[in-house]
């Protein structure tokens, strides 16, 4: 039990509707830590609110779990019941025995959670905004200008973990433990790397991502001298006031084609796939195992499958499990065993871990966890998965792709569809997938 006591939050409903992104962009001129979470592109299970904080009050970081559970546990500040940050794929080894991988271009904490003494609240439905804090804020928030894009420096030294050649005969490597018996599905990543001439202003570069690839789980986090800029069409977990969970992993991508009649056949086309559908229930099946552990018995629950949303760039497959948090375990307790989402790893989990492990030979990082936010007044929390995701230090940048093997999966197919979920990033970072494809 908390020896504190809840504190009263200090909110303030503004006059007027401001735009999230022209705060950001302003903020971003005098702040140096600060998160902002914002749903540049709404669909029917997400895009309502963005979150914009500034002025750490506390953060904590690492990877040791433990200061991470006693600050959700009770308030250390307060000024704001969110803590935002990530859990970063490394985090895994935390919770299980698997390999220890090597460093990666841009090497950041195994986890990141800040808590604001100011935070803006945007409602996108009611167009309201929200000032939560323990003082006034520092920053004429009306006095703004909407940003405009600038171009950001050339790209140079790009270079990756894996060839082609290197990821062909990895998906191949892949089959054959699946038509061993070892796994079911593996996904399977590539990271790639580079520099700028000069250190471009971030912010500029999350503009870039979210016009090339606006979805309802764009992100900008920057602390010390890193930051992470991420575009995510997909949920990991939410958890409501009521211990009410939904997970909405996707698994199954086609690409988006400029004729109308064509892009739709291509929808239905990936809507109606046995192979997509195949990886997609796997998935579903693994979630569903994961939620049970945590959640009361026979609440957990599939009320859609095989559902199909675009994005710019691709069409994507995703499925909806629901299920009721148990009193006796915290959203954090039942985050982690869920972690890392199950449509980054494969199935079974932990095999599947090992093989991706072996074979890509390099942290993801970031890349397969999952951003968001905790509550540590009503234990709530809204994490999506760290996919479509840039990270950046001074001038040196880094990304990844990746995508699901099966038995029936195609190697040469396999990586043109990492070439089309990397063509947000490219054009944001001013590169070509033919620039990729080559490395």
């Amino acid at each position: 039990m908390s020896s504190y006591t809840v504190p009263t939050m200090r909110t303030t409903v503004l006059e007027q509707w401001i735009d999230p992104l022209a705060c950001a962009h302003k903020l971003n001129q005098t702040t140096a830590a600060m998160v902002f979470l914002h749903s540049s592109r709404a669909y029917d299970y997400s895009g309502r609110y963005s979150y914009l904080a500034w002025d750490p009050a506390h953060t904590i970081q690492g990877s040791d779990l433990g200061p991470l559970h006693a600050a959700l546990d009770q308030p250390h500040h307060p000024t704001s019941k969110h803590w935002f940050g990530y859990l970063g794929y490394g985090i895994k080894n935390q919770l299980e025995h698997l390999p220890h991988d090597t460093a990666s271009f841009v090497n950041l904490p195994d986890y990141w959670f800040s808590q604001f003494h100011s935070t803006l609240l945007f409602d996108h439905e009611k167009q309201v905004v929200t000032l939560v804090g323990d003082k006034d804020a520092s920053h004429d928030l009306f006095d703004m200008t909407s940003p405009t894009l600038t171009s950001l420096p050339s790209v140079v030294a790009l270079h990756s973990n894996m060839t082609k050649s290197d990821y062909l005969n990895h998906v191949e490597t892949l089959q054959k433990a699946i038509e061993a018996g070892d796994l079911y599905e593996a996904n399977l990543t590539r990271k790639f790397g580079g520099h700028f001439v000069s250190t471009p202003d971030s912010f500029d570069c999350f503009l870039h991502l979210t016009k090339a690839s606006p979805s309802p789980y764009s992100a900008f986090i920057r602390f010390d001298d890193k930051t992470v800029i991420s575009s995510s069409p997909e949920r990991f977990l939410s958890i409501d006031d009521n211990g009410l969970v939904n997970a909405r992993p996707i698994k199954g991508s086609f690409p988006r084609h400029a004729n109308p009649a064509e892009d739709n056949r291509l929808k239905q086309a990936l809507f109606l796939s046995d192979k997509d559908r195949c990886e997609n229930l796997m998935i579903v099946d693994l979630m569903r195992n994961d939620l049970s552990k945590s959640c009361v018995s026979g609440s957990v629950q599939v009320p859609a499958l095989f559902e199909v949303s675009s994005f710019p760039h691709i069409h994507h497959m995703s499925s909806t499990i629901t299920g009721q948090k148990r009193e006796d375990i915290t959203s954090l307790s039942l985050v982690l065993g869920c972690f890392p989402p199950g449509s980054m790893t494969g199935a079974p989990k932990i095999k599947a871990m090992e093989w991706c492990s072996n074979l890509e030979k390099m942290s993801r990082g970031i890349y397969s966890g999952c951003l968001g936010w905790f509550s540590n007044q009503d234990d709530s929390c809204d994490l999506s998965v760290v996919i479509r995701t840039i990270v950046m230090q001074g001038n040196r940048f880094e990304f990844q792709v990746g995508g699901a093997i099966i038995y029936d999966s195609v190697p040469e197919s396999e990586w043109q569809e990492t070439l089309i979920k990397a063509k947000g990033i490219c054009n944001a970072l001013g590169i070509t997938s033919v620039e990729i494809a080559k490395l």
